[in-house]
C-alpha cells in the first residue's frame, strides 16, 4: 500500500510538471506571437509614413527643378534612392534604402537657403512643409518601431522564453532590424576660426 502511494505521489509532481511546463509553453507563444504582431504593426506604420514621404518627393524635386538647373546630381541621387526603396523586397534591404533616402533628401532641403527665389515659391514651401512633417511622423514611427522590436527581442532571448521560441513552429528568434542613424552623423563637424 506504502509503494502504490508514492507511486501515485510521483505521477501526481509529474502531471504538475507537465502541466507546468505546457502552460509556460502557451503562455510564451502567445507572448511572442502578440510581440511579433506589434513589431509588425509598426513597421507597417513606418512604411506608412514612408510611402507618404515618396508620394511627395516626385512633386518636390518637379517644382525645384525648374530653379536648381545646376543641382541635378542632388535629383539624380534622390531619384536613384527614390527606385532603390521601391525595389526593396525584404526588410532589411527597405530599411537600409530608406536611410539611402534620408541621405539623399537632406540637400534637398536645405536648397531653398542657396535659392532665394525658391523660397518665394509657394509650390516648394508648401511641399517642402509637407515633406518636413512627414520626416517628422517617420522619426516617430521609426522609434516606436525600433521600441516594439526591442521589447520582442528581450523577450526572445529571456530564460525560459529561448528555449520556448526555437520549439515553436514559428521558430522565434532575436531580428536585427533596427532602423540606425546615418553613420556620417557620429563625425564631428571641423571647425576652422583662421588665425
Amino acid at each position: 500500500m506504502k509503494g502504490w502511494m508514492v507511486g501515485l505521489g510521483v505521477a501526481a509532481v509529474v502531471v504538475l510538471v507537465l502541466a507546468f511546463g505546457f502552460g509556460s509553453y502557451v503562455s510564451t507563444k502567445n507572448t511572442l506571437v502578440s510581440k511579433n504582431e506589434d513589431v509588425d504593426s509598426a513597421f507597417s506604420e513606418v512604411n506608412v509614413q514612408q510611402q507618404r514621404r515618396m508620394d511627395l518627393i516626385p512633386n518636390l524635386v518637379a517644382s525645384v527643378k525648374g530653379y536648381v538647373n545646376e543641382e541635378s546630381t542632388v535629383l539624380t541621387n534622390i531619384a536613384n534612392a527614390r527606385a532603390a526603396v521601391m525595389g526593396a523586397t525584404d526588410r532589411a534591404s527597405n530599411i537600409k534604402a530608406n536611410s539611402a533616402l534620408d541621405v539623399a533628401i537632406s540637400p534637398l532641403l536645405r536648397l531653398q537657403e542657396s535659392y532665394t527665389n525658391l523660397k518665394s515659391n509657394e509650390q516648394f514651401t508648401r511641399l517642402n512643409d509637407e515633406l518636413a512633417g512627414t520626416e517628422n511622423r517617420i522619426a516617430v514611427a521609426r522609434q516606436r518601431y525600433n521600441l516594439a522590436l526591442k521589447d520582442y527581442n528581450v523577450y526572445v532571448q529571456q530564460f525560459p522564453n529561448s528555449i520556448w521560441a526555437g520549439m515553436t513552429p514559428q521558430h522565434f528568434h532575436y531580428r536585427d532590424e533596427y532602423f540606425k542613424g546615418n553613420p556620417e552623423n557620429g563625425t564631428a563637424p571641423k571647425v576652422d576660426f583662421g588665425k
